[in-house]
């Protein structure tokens, strides 16, 4: 299937999007608009795909050891929500480790620079934090990097987080299953978890073992891992999807149903 470009993936991303987020996940506050960016909990009910995403990326030994676990699993792909200091702390304790992720085919999402709640912060402030973390990012890739999503630090929705979000065009990214918890638990729950589902998990020795646990039940059972770009891909080309689109136009769709 064609990849949404990222013209094509923001425009579609505001059409598609904005009344589902604004309505459906977002109670009216007082002295707030409503949330309007693009919001996604859970991706397309319609394919055996899972996004797993790992937050924080606190523990260098940690992430050594998933990136061998992942090499196990050529075709299990997953995003990371690094917090910008540690993407350079660790880039110092093990020279290339961004750059071997992201050309494995993994991703990389905002998690801001020191993983501080974007609800405190003026709107002005977590743009400049988001622009930190993104010079951090492109110090360790050594290039520009097509940032699409950002996970809140502790899962808090905010006014400032909707502004940032439009203002970078980033897409907010929550979850349908977390992943804390002993390795049994969780591993009961992605078991019984659906197509679409997007899993919370953070680089530490529990969420490793529940991952080490899962992944050869998900390959056995024919489970795929993707990026949250894939996913929301997905599920963005199944939200604007008609009886007079074809869901597999690639490209055109953005033009026969969006336009």
């Amino acid at each position: 299937m064609t990849s949404i470009s990222r013209r094509d993936f923001l425009k579609i991303s505001s059409a598609a999007l904005l009344g589902i987020s604004a309505s459906k996940f977002i109670p009216m506050q007082a002295d707030e608009p409503y949330f309007t960016a693009p919001l996604i909990w859970n991706g397309s009910r319609k394919f055996k795909r899972m996004a797993f995403t790992y937050d924080d990326c606190y523990l260098l030994n940690k992430m050594q050891d998933l990136e061998v676990l992942l090499n196990e699993y050529p075709e299990f792909k997953v995003t990371f929500f690094p917090v910008g200091s540690k993407l350079l702390n660790l880039e110092e304790q093990d020279s290339g480790i961004w750059k071997r992720l992201v050309k494995k085919g993994h991703e990389i999402g905002y998690h801001t620079f020191d993983h501080v709640n974007l609800g405190v912060m003026s709107p002005a402030t977590a743009l400049m934090d988001y622009d930190k973390w993104y010079g951090a990012l492109t110090q360790v890739l050594g290039t520009e990097y097509n940032v699409r999503f950002v996970r809140p630090p502790y899962d808090i929705i905010s006014y400032t987080m909707d502004v940032l979000c439009q203002e970078r065009g980033l897409v907010a990214t929550l979850f349908s299953i977390g992943g804390g918890g002993e390795p049994d638990i969780v591993t009961r729950a992605i078991q019984k978890g659906k197509g679409g589902d997007i899993i919370q998990m953070h680089i530490r020795t529990q969420d490793y073992n529940s991952s080490l646990q899962v992944y050869p039940w998900l390959r056995e059972n024919n489970w795929e891992l993707v990026t949250m770009s894939q996913l929301y891909d997905d599920y963005l080309r199944e939200q604007v999807n008609s009886a007079d689109c074809d869901v597999d136009a690639g490209m055109s769709l953005t033009r026969t149903c969006v336009e």
